[in-house]
């Protein structure tokens, strides 16, 4: 999928950005290895658009305005207003077509999980992002893990049972038994047992007391 973004060169900067904000921009910049960095101005709607559909796996295609060629780029960094939601500002990475990078990719569930059905076990999204290597143009938008087997309590999806597409690699470091998602038992339960084992625990104390007082007034 095609995202592509258009963007002008931005002169206005420090304090001043603050109108463009008002204007309904968004101040960036944009940089990258053997790239001499530049700043620009985003219309803000556009850029919403496109973010929600690309997030930060996506490629984009950065057309800056005077410039014959479209710059191919990743989000590398999102500032985000905490008050409004609003993006605040943007950096840009351009990246080489020709050389490998590493990014992180989110891990989506799919389907549903028996166990989840009818209450006997809970479904644990424990990795949400992987790492991994390969050419911009091959970045996948996500991983889809299909959970639709896991049937009983610990029942759980492995990094090792993900398809890589090709040309794409899982960093290094990442163990291949490393576990995705899993079935838990319910919260419900744990929270019995260990409200009847906190009951056993105060009933042996109590007998224990109790023991103890008898003995003492045996002795007296």
């Amino acid at each position: 999928m095609d995202f592509t973004l258009e963007v002008a060169a931005r002169t206005t900067v420090g304090r001043h950005v603050s109108g463009l904000r008002r204007q309904g921009l968004v101040p960036g910049v944009v940089y990258g290895h053997s790239v001499a960095p530049i700043t620009v101005e985003i219309p803000g709607r556009e850029f919403a658009k496109i973010f929600h559909r690309a997030g930060r796996s996506h490629l984009l295609q950065l057309r800056v305005e005077g410039e014959r060629a479209s710059r191919p780029v990743l989000i590398k960094e999102l500032q985000i207003n905490p008050r409004t939601s609003e993006p605040v500002h943007v950096d840009f990475f351009q990246v080489n077509l020709l050389e490998k990078l590493t990014v992180q990719v989110p891990v989506v569930l799919v389907g549903e999980a028996p166990a989840t059905k009818f209450n006997a076990g809970e479904l644990l999204h424990l990795i949400h992002q992987l790492e991994v290597s390969c050419l911009p143009n091959a970045i996948p938008g996500e991983f889809d893990v299909d959970v639709s087997g896991l049937a009983e309590i610990d029942d759980a999806v492995r990094l090792s049972e993900i398809q890589l597409p090709e040309g794409v690699e899982l960093a290094a470091a990442l163990d291949p038994e490393e576990v995705i998602a899993k079935i838990a038992a319910p919260r419900v339960q744990e929270e019995e047992v260990a409200t009847e084992a906190e009951a056993g625990t105060e009933e042996t104390a109590e007998g224990g007391e109790s023991a103890e007082a008898e003995s003492a007034s045996e002795d007296s």
